[in-house]
């Protein structure tokens, strides 16, 4: 019998080669299947890890020796037993004699390794230290210095650090030094009083022990390896017998690695979602390439059934050629992975080996599926449908069932995140299965009206089993592939979305200027307001405000920006700038002057101070005293500051920002302004002038608001300032104002509503920047300063705008964030998904070159050929058969893709987290359309080509003698009503 199956191999190469190395690329994809969820999970531990601050991913413990000595040395020594930790233990007392400043006189086991050495040497023993080379450097101390240094102590904790009463020490410095990596675990988590600059000096133990002191620290610094902390698993790192101690002191450890184990369970949980569904479509082609291999070998499984052969002998015959090269094939596949891929590992051969499994169960069916047949069955050219169970719908109905029901019930780790590509799937298998006996009709009717080429294709779909079964392969295929394009566009749309309104910009500088001067100098160096804006925060009635330049709003990457730029942007007059050295204001005050008689000797109230307030060129606000209210018509004048002089080197002109006085009840009744003047030119009238949230009121009544600055406000300055409001914030903004100095306020209304704003995400307010300061006096002062740069920004803008006074802390951009939700879980899986189903697709594509390479002559329609039908209308009949099972299962795919999106979309990883706006319902047409059309038109080149090639070879070479045209068409019409 192996003798026989061997035979079989070698007569019989081509297909069962075609059959291998199918088997191969199955396993080749079951093993990156496995390897591929373990590295990301990894990559994605170690990007964690990284990015996660030093009390993370070290376990710190210290304490005073009086205190706690003891314990840090005892969780020392347990902590050195354990493999894969490294422990530092370091001791120190801070010390005066390094100048004003307190410094630490420290040691820390094997410090000499991780220091660089810019002079000197280490120390060697007592009495000996290695000094920071910037403090050196400011204290003029070299090698061989000696210092008397003091223990510090603080007697007064609200006081400064001073020399304490227990004497001195001298120390010899030996060495300058530069830590090799400041940030290395080694040095510890850095403390408050690190970052403000306290400096390290080093040193040996007997030199700790040698100084006179009080408190002596001890510390432990136990750094795990990296491989424990990427593992996610804090029970079994808890297991490790690390000290309670140090577990309880770190809590930080443990949120580190339940984020990393969060990311591993999403990784390796959605990755087979559709991973598997391909693999399945691989024995699915299997299960279609061998039974088409039977379905040739027919006439010998009769005779094998006919002359009495066992079952189990009949099996081996029919499934031995397929099962040997598959049984060798799958596996190398696997291995292939394990050795090729980096961390690929044993997974990717175990993987293999369970498909390997699968793999002999299918083909165990498609020969058992022919034996079964009567040996008469199995000499016609058609086998009969007649009581055949449709068992691979059924299962596949069932199992989507169960995955779409769990789904329902919010499972996504078991069975319910295969439902949309199971409910795919199995509208694919379902439809077609019952297609061809829709179009049975068509097709006689086709043969009927003389369309032979369309009618013998029909007849060759509808009749074969293996057109069912490439039909269902293709729908399968182009639906996979479909939905997860559809997912990978919706996932992009979503993040680019997400980032867009997040980051708010190109590029975020944060700086550490106030908003005022940040626009001023913007404004400065950008006039033209192309390139860059300045923006503030506020937090108001327990909203977040966003103060922006609105003359500069298309510099947002948000789709409102424009509409926003016009309902916050608008203003009734000018600004009053004031330029020159001496500002006169005209006021006619039509007031009573009562100054009561009943006060002690020597005891008067002041006549009403007027305040004109003056905005400078760096947006600062300074207030300048014109002069105490007189009744009548009367002028005021004050000098004004530098900045404000023609010519002046500065950012702009000056501004006048409002006039105020504070009335101590001395005069009664209004005061009306009548003229601005600057050096003796008019500037300003008194129209357009308002008290703060009031509509034109012109006058002030210095009767209210007693002892506190009451405003009187320019033209440019709204009565109430324009907001932009989210959807969720519109009652809140109704009660939202900010407070002027006085306890006057600003309020605010609502130009125009929006679902989401940038930056600030939900429940917040899109304000004017400008319209804040100038309404306020600048009393309100936005936190969390920004510069918003556009993409298209000049290289040297954030040099020149440092040069300007620009103090930028650090920066934000779009392709940094881009770049990272790239990196995130669900975009990794479905890059792996993607990859999985172009996979379906080639898998697709070589299954039907294969059928349709031995295929050209199809034994369907020999009695026709050999009646006198025209070979070339057999070949076109034949290539439109697989052309139109393509078509068909490019559209059905499309349609179930579709079914599984509006039903089973919520397992699809599109999102990270919850995104400030909901994903589209349904992906762009477009790259839809690009996958089903590519893979039409790839299926579809490789069936053309095939039977391009085909033909070639076959002209001259089986050339049949020319039949008598009279018998010719006699048979044709015969043979055609017989097939009808």
């Amino acid at each position: 019998m192996i003798a026989l199956v061997f035979t079989a191999l070698r007569d019989r190469w081509r297909a069962y080669t075609a059959i291998a190395v199918l088997a191969l690329f199955v396993g080749v994809l079951a093993g990156l299947g496995a390897a591929y969820p373990r590295s990301v999970a990894d990559g994605l531990a170690q990007a964690e890890i990284s990015a996660a601050a030093p009390d993370a991913r070290i376990l710190t413990l210290a304490g005073s020796q009086e205190a706690a000595g003891g314990n840090v040395s005892a969780v020392a020594e347990s902590t050195r037993r354990l493999p894969g930790f490294t422990s530092v233990v370091g001791a120190s007392v801070s010390v005066m004699g390094f100048g004003r400043e307190r410094s630490l006189l420290a040691y820390r086991e094997g410090f000499c390794a991780h220091i660089t050495l810019t002079a000197g040497r280490c120390p060697l023993g007592a009495g000996e230290v290695v000094v920071p080379a910037a403090r050196a450097a400011e204290h003029k101390i070299g090698v061989g210095t000696r210092l008397m240094l003091t223990e510090a102590w603080k007697p007064d904790p609200k006081g400064p650090w001073s020399a304490g009463p227990r004497g001195t020490h001298p120390v010899e410095v030996v060495g300058l030094y530069q830590p090799v990596n400041p940030a290395d675990d080694y040095w510890g988590v850095k403390t408050v009083e690190d970052a403000a600059g306290l400096q390290t000096v080093l040193t040996m133990p007997e030199t700790l022990h040698a100084l006179p002191h009080g408190v002596e620290v001890l510390s432990l610094t136990a750094i795990p390896d990296r491989a424990l902390l990427a593992t996610g698993d804090y029970a079994a790192f808890a297991r490790t017998r690390v000290d309670p101690a140090l577990l309880s002191a770190n809590p930080n450890v443990k949120s580190l690695m339940e984020r990393i184990a969060a990311k591993r369970a999403f990784v390796e949980t959605m990755t087979p979602a559709v991973v598997l569904p391909v693999l399945a479509l691989g024995c699915w082609a299997l299960f279609l390439l061998v039974s088409t291999r039977l379905h040739r070998d027919r006439p010998e499984v009769a005779a094998q059934a006919l002359r009495g052969l066992p079952l189990h002998q009949r099996w081996w015959l029919a499934a031995g050629g397929s099962a040997l090269p598959v049984a060798i094939a799958t596996p190398l596949g696997g291995l292939a992975c394990a050795l090729l891929v980096p961390g690929a590992g044993r997974s990717s051969v175990t993987a293999a080996l369970w498909v390997l499994a699968a793999e002999l169960v299918v083909i165990t069916f498609a020969a058992v599926n022919l034996i079964r047949v009567r040996p008469l069955d199995l000499l016609r050219r058609v086998l009969p449908e007649n009581g055949r169970v449709p068992l691979t719908e059924v299962a596949v109905v069932t199992l989507t069932g169960a995955a779409f029901v769990q789904m329902q019930s919010g499972d996504r780790a078991g069975l319910g995140i295969f439902a949309a590509s199971l409910v795919a799937i199995a509208i694919a298998a379902v439809t077609s299965r019952v297609l061809p006996h829709l179009l049975r009709p068509v097709a006689r009717g086709a043969l009927r009206r003389g369309s032979l080429t369309w009618g013998l294709a029909l007849a060759l779909i509808t009749r074969r089993v293996s057109g069912r079964h490439l039909l269902a392969l293709t729908s399968a295929a182009a639906a996979l592939l479909t939905l997860v394009v559809g997912a990978y566009d919706v996932a992009t749309t979503t993040r680019t979305t997400q980032i867009d309104l997040a980051i708010g910009a190109d590029r975020i500088l944060l700086v550490e200027n106030s908003a005022a001067h940040a626009r001023a100098i913007v404004d400065k160096i950008d006039p033209e307001g192309r390139y860059a804006m300045a923006v503030g925060r506020l937090n108001s009635n327990g909203m977040t405000m966003l103060a922006v330049d609105s003359r500069r709003a298309a510099i947002m990457r948000w789709s409102q920006a424009a509409q926003a730029a016009q309902v916050l942007g608008t203003a009734k007059a000018a600004p009053i700038t004031v330029t020159g050295s001496r500002l006169e204001v005209t006021l006619d005050g039509r007031i009573e002057v009562h100054q009561p008689t009943d006060l002690p000797p020597g005891v008067h109230i002041p006549a009403s101070p007027l305040t004109a307030t003056i905005e400078l060129p760096d947006g600062q606000y300074m207030d300048l005293e014109i002069g105490q209210l007189r009744p009548g018509t009367a002028t005021y004048g004050v000098n004004l500051p530098e900045p404000c002089a023609a010519g002046a080197d500065a950012l702009g002109p000056c501004r006048l920002a409002a006039l105020s006085m504070r009335s101590f009840g001395l005069e009664k009744g209004p005061v009306e302004l009548r003229s601005v003047s600057v050096d003796g030119k008019a500037v300003a009238d008194g129209q357009g002038w308002h008290t703060p949230a009031t509509q034109g009121k012109w006058s002030l009544d210095i009767s209210v608001n007693m002892g506190a600055p009451l405003y009187f406000l320019p033209p440019d300055v709204p009565e109430k300032i324009n907001a932009v409001v989210t959807d969720d914030a519109r009652d809140s903004a109704r009660q939202t104002s900010l407070t002027l100095r006085g306890g006057q306020r600003a309020v605010f209304t609502t130009a125009a509503n929006a679902q989401i704003l940038p930056r600030v995400g939900t429940k917040s307010m899109l304000v004017d920047l400008s319209q804040v300061l100038r309404s306020t006096v600048g009393s309100a002062a936005p936190h969390h300063v920004e510069v918003w740069l556009a993409a298209d920004a000049p290289a040297d803008l954030v040099g020149r705008l440092g040069d300007a006074g620009l103090i930028v802390l650090g920066e934000e951009n779009q392709s940094t964030a881009r770049r990272l939700a790239d990196r995130t879980p669900p975009a990794l899986t479905l890059r792996m998904q993607l990859i999985a189903a172009v996979a379906g697709v080639v898998v697709l594509l070589g299954v039907v070159v294969f059928l349709a390479s031995g295929d050209r002559r199809p034994a369907e329609l020999a009695g026709l050929r050999t009646a006198g039908l025209r070979a070339a209308i057999v070949r076109r009949a034949t290539r439109t058969a697989y052309l139109a099972v393509l078509g068909l299962g490019v559209v059905l795919g499309l349609a179930a893709a579709a079914v599984a999106w509006s039903t089973a979309r919520a397992v699809l990883p599109i999102v990270d987290g919850t995104p400030w706006l909901p994903p589209p319902s349904w992906p762009d047409p477009g790259p839809v359309a690009l996958a089903a059309g590519a893979v039409l038109a790839l299926v579809g080149l490789g069936v053309a080509a095939t039977f391009a090639i085909g033909r070639s070879a076959g002209d001259g070479a089986n050339r049949r003698q020319p039949v008598p045209t009279a018998h010719r068409e006699t048979v044709h019409q015969e043979k055609v009503r017989s097939h009808s």
